[in-house]
């Protein structure tokens, strides 16, 4: 654990006293023999330190200096504190002895928050500047749909101990001149300093609140593309697939895990000026993708007809091919487009393989690769490689993010599908630890056809919810598998018990062809 910031008087020091910072945010860096006087002095706050113990406390660094030279350096010091001898705050003499460091010691707490609106320069005394400065802290705020922290703080410094608490920061510059503020602003990576995006701005030094609304709108686009949009870098071996990364961004700064509402406005804005390309496409074919994985489980979900279901198909259809050609050489795409061809079970596992296995060879993303390559795997019914390389990725995996739980869902749709039911167990065990919210219809995509009592929820849902379940529940994971008896397998379970619960017509054409003889005979 790092050691805390420490505020003596106006001062906060970093930890390793290189530098110390100001309530008026100038910042001061020290020197070397500074450093070695400060830390002598408050490793015995109140008590008197001879010039002889400074002077052995500098060490190396005292070179051919002597007593006399302390008093010196210590007035030098004390004129770079912003102290003074005949009314000290920091340091006291102790006249013909030495010095005594009087200052009480108060750690600073480490900030903590997703957006610090800070460093602010050249904020001075100017009231106006800084109420606009807190104006545009609180519309940040409001775009961020009050879903994150916004901390408006001009004197706040990066500190490299304490970067893993600030997950973003806009450091402004402004300049107060003819009635109105030039802002020269930088979005940055809390955890790195890095640069995201420069912006510049002029307002009134009273704007209407419509000007800062639409720059914090323009603010919270460039942290959901700078946490949605493939960057060219290249990719990590734990890096996310980008199904993952848009859901990621979406909850970042919207804070709904219905993710593919917000990112469709956003994609389709893109995609319409950009058509060709092909990042765009791909990631508006897996948002399509999402909004049939999600969009049937929002409690004021309308069902979608299966005309409606084969249009969203047809569109994925239409843009993920289509960006193929120019994705060439781009293994995360790659990655994309093979992840929608599987899904839409029209024929593309092949492709979607020779895709995978292309990203695979030129790609240094391996937990992305290895959940694609365990999908096309499990779907073409080699279950053991695919629950092998799920797990790979697993380790991979920051342990509790949604990264984890897709693999997790992933393996477990694999080993329900070859009816491992002991270790399908283990997995909704783990699965339901992880996010105790899903527990429920994770319990019963995975109920087992041997398990003795039904489970009251199933008894409790009208029976059409029950046949909309099953629907999905064949459209999303079991038609995946070209091999009949693992699509069986995944439907098994859910098809019996609501059977059991409502009778077998609760059971929709799709999934009744699995089952030609009543399951009473059956199971």
């Amino acid at each position: 654990m790092s050691s805390p910031l420490i505020r003596y008087a106006d001062l906060v020091f970093q930890p390793d006293l290189r530098a110390a910072t100001r309530d008026d945010g100038t910042t001061l860096s020290l020197t070397r023999q500074e450093r070695a006087l400060i830390l002598q002095l408050t490793r015995r706050p109140q008590q008197l330190v001879t010039r002889q113990q400074l002077l052995d406390g500098l060490g190396d660094l005292a070179g051919d200096l002597n007593e006399r030279n302390i008093d010196y350096l210590v007035n030098r010091l004390r004129k770079r504190l912003g102290d003074h001898a005949r009314a000290p705050r920091f340091i006291a003499t102790q006249y013909g002895e030495g010095y005594l460091w009087i200052a009480d010691p108060m750690a600073v707490e480490p900030v903590s928050a997703f957006l610090v609106v800070g460093p602010v320069y050249g904020l001075g005394e100017n009231a106006d500047a800084a109420a606009v400065v807190d104006r545009l802290s609180a519309q940040i705020g409001q775009a961020l749909r009050g879903s994150r922290t916004v901390l408006c703080l001009p004197h706040w410094r990066f500190a490299p101990e304490a970067a893993s608490q600030v997950a973003h920061s806009l450091e402004i510059s402004l300049l107060a001149e003819d009635g109105r503020l030039h802002l020269a602003l930088v979005l940055k990576d809390g955890r790195t300093n890095t640069p995201i995006r420069p912006f510049r701005l002029t307002l009134p030094l009273a704007p209407d609140t419509a000007e800062l609304a639409a720059f914090a709108q323009s603010l919270v686009d460039a942290l959901w593309a700078y946490a949605a949009l493939p960057d060219g870098a290249p990719p990590n071996p734990t890096d996310r697939p980008l199904l993952l990364r848009l859901h990621d961004a979406a909850v970042l700064v919207t804070g709904d895990i219905e993710s593919w509402r917000h990112n469709a406005q956003r994609l389709r804005a893109a995609h319409a000026d950009n058509p060709g390309d092909p990042a765009l496409a791909v990631l508006l074919a897996l948002n399509r993708y999402t909004e049939l994985i999600q969009g049937p489980l929002s409690p004021d979900a309308t069902p979608l007809t299966d005309a409606q279901w084969r249009d969203v198909e047809d569109d994925i259809e239409q843009l993920a091919p289509g960006a193929l050609a120019k994705a060439d050489g781009e293994p995360m795409l790659l990655l994309g487009i093979a992840k929608v061809l599987c899904f839409l079970d029209r024929g593309y596992l092949k492709l979607a393989a020779q895709l995978t296995d292309a990203a695979f060879q030129a790609s240094t993303a391996f937990a992305a690769a290895f959940s694609m390559k365990g999908l096309t795997l499990a779907c073409q019914g080699d279950i053991d490689r695919a629950v092998e390389l799920y797990s790979r990725a697993i380790e991979l995996s920051e342990p509790g993010s949604q990264f984890h739980i897709y693999l997790l869902i992933l393996k477990g749709s694999a080993l329900l599908a070859a009816d491992r039911r002991g270790e399908v167990a283990q997995m909704v065990a783990e699965l339901s630890a992880l996010d105790p919210a899903s527990r429920g219809w994770i319990g019963l995509i995975f109920l087992s056809p041997k398990a003795r009592h039904t489970p009251p929820a199933l008894a409790m849902i009208p029976k059409e919810a029950g046949r909309r379940m099953l629907t999905y529940l064949h459209r999303t994971t079991a038609r995946q598998f070209e091999r009949r008896h693992h699509r069986k397998n995944v439907l098994h379970g859910l098809a019996l018990h609501l059977a059991r619960a409502h009778g077998e017509d609760v059971i929709p054409p799709a999934v009744k062809e699995y089952f030609p003889k009543r399951f009473t005979d059956a199971s």
